[in-house]
């Protein structure tokens, strides 16, 4: 047999070095590995597999005997074909059986380290049973390089596997981290939209507060009878946004009975000049929408309405549901809507509730034919499942 040249020596250690940092650099790139040019997932990572094995079992090769004695035995062609042969072979066998342990779900829920050390353990023993009796054939039963073939093995194996046990830490470490942040996220998110609810709600009562006591007070003078009514209203008024204080939504039903009272109360204050009628379908009552979502949309009627002209107005809400979902109608016969609309604060809240608690799932339209409009579409159906 013929001894491999100093030459060859030097290049089969700069090959070794070499494909060292390429296969370790090829493991912490393994799931991206071909992704765009292998559409197979099993047949990529097989692919991906064979050229982490052949690197590293590559740069084993100035401790391996006994390539040194298929080269001397064979030559350089004959021992690459054999070593990509064997490259071959492991990955068919060992990378699979790893494989389908790293995967499996019920071995899932063994502890990280239990479910590691027997893809480890998989990955050695696989590895032994393949190169030892290959070696043994090959290397007609000589034990030095039966020797070499076991070390080789437990060696390219084990590495092999702690080096994917710590990439799979590493990935759990990191996952966990994002999860972490993103939860952090989420709750500030929470916070955030809670806080801008509780302050559109906040400045909805005080409004209210202002105009009726205004009115209570003037009516405590002139009409005693009146008076009384617009505080039993008030108080039914305050009585719906202090049973709601701990939720963003109330049902259909409450909803509009607020906005009722509401109407009662405009009633009192205008000296009979308001005229309104409701119309819900029955089975619509349990749903849930933003509170205070109906009294700024009428409140924009009367305002518009009655308060601009000085007129009888005449409003009517009607509630029932479509082919979009749940349709909500303000009619009035109040001026018309300009045609560019610029809404006050209290319309303004209305799509703030809604950005913030059906994001994407409805739609605001103001129109003047046939008759002046607001209609909401809600997409998004809630029901108040407590309460059917």
């Amino acid at each position: 047999m013929r001894e491999p040249t100093l030459l060859e020596y030097i290049l089969l250690i700069v090959v070794c070095l070499l494909t060292a940092f390429a296969g370790l650099y090829l493991l912490t790139q393994f799931n991206r590995l071909f992704k765009g040019s292998i559409k197979n997932e099993l047949l990529r990572k097989n692919a991906a597999a064979w050229v982490v094995i052949f690197c590293f079992s590559t740069a084993l090769m100035p401790m391996n005997g006994a390539f040194f004695y298929m080269l001397a035995k064979f030559g350089w062609i004959h021992s690459i074909i054999g070593h990509i042969a064997s490259t071959t072979i492991t990955t068919i066998v060992v990378y699979n059986l790893a494989r389908a342990i790293a995967e499996s779900q019920s071995l899932k829920k063994l502890s990280f380290i239990k479910h590691k050390s027997l893809v480890i353990l998989s990955l050695i023993i696989s590895t032994l049973a393949i190169n030892v009796p290959f070696s043994y054939y090959l290397y007609e039963g000589q034990m030095q390089y039966l020797k070499y073939a076991v070390i080789n093995s437990i060696y390219l194996s084990g590495a092999t596997g702690l080096v994917y046990a710590v990439i799979s830490y590493l990935e759990v470490e990191r996952k966990r981290k994002f999860d972490a942040k993103e939860l952090e996220l989420s709750r500030m998110r929470e916070s955030k939209a809670k806080a801008e609810l509780d302050a559109l709600q906040s400045k909805v009562n005080p409004h209210f507060l202002y105009n009726a006591l205004n009115s209570i007070a003037d009516l405590s003078i002139t009409d005693g009878k009146k008076g009384r009514r617009m505080t039993i209203a008030l108080a039914d008024l305050f009585r719906y946004s202090i049973n709601y204080s701990n939720s963003n939504y109330s049902t259909i039903k409450d909803e509009v009975e607020m906005t009722e009272v509401y109407l009662q109360i405009e009633k009192i204050r205008f000296e009979d000049q308001l005229n309104y009628a409701v119309d819900v379908e029955e089975d619509l009552n349990h749903y849930l929408v933003p509170r205070f979502l109906l009294q700024p949309l009428v409140e924009n009627a009367v305002k518009h309405g009655m308060k601009a002209t000085g007129k009888m107005t005449e409003i009517k809400l009607n509630i029932r549901m479509d082919e979009k979902g749940m349709v909500f109608e303000i009619l009035d016969n109040g001026p018309g809507f300009p045609e560019e609309l610029n809404p006050g604060y209290g319309v303004k809240s209305v799509y703030d509730k809604l950005d913030l608690l059906f994001p994407d799932n409805y739609e605001i339209h103001f129109s003047n034919q046939p008759q002046k409009k607001v209609s909401l579409f809600i997409h998004k159906l809630m029901k108040d499942e407590s309460a059917v």
